[in-house]
């Protein structure tokens, strides 16, 4: 018999989504993952700025805010 563990979520009666150590959510290429030690990873943002503003980009290594 196998153990499966959901490592993503819907909480109950909710709009939003839980991510267990392991889990992740892709949107558009880019990943939400938490990793075994449960800290948030990002990847698979753009590297120059949008210019949309409140748009996440990584600026150097820097997760940036574009202000537009």
């Amino acid at each position: 018999m196998s153990t499966y563990n959901t490592k993503v979520h819907r909480d109950l009666g909710g709009d939003s989504l839980t991510l267990e150590p392991g889990g992740s959510v892709n949107f558009n290429g880019v990943a939400f993952t938490v990793n075994a030690a449960g800290k948030l990873v990002l990847t698979g943002i753009g590297t120059s700025d949008p210019h949309v503003v409140g748009q996440l980009w990584a600026n150097g290594g820097v997760l940036t805010i574009s202000a537009g």
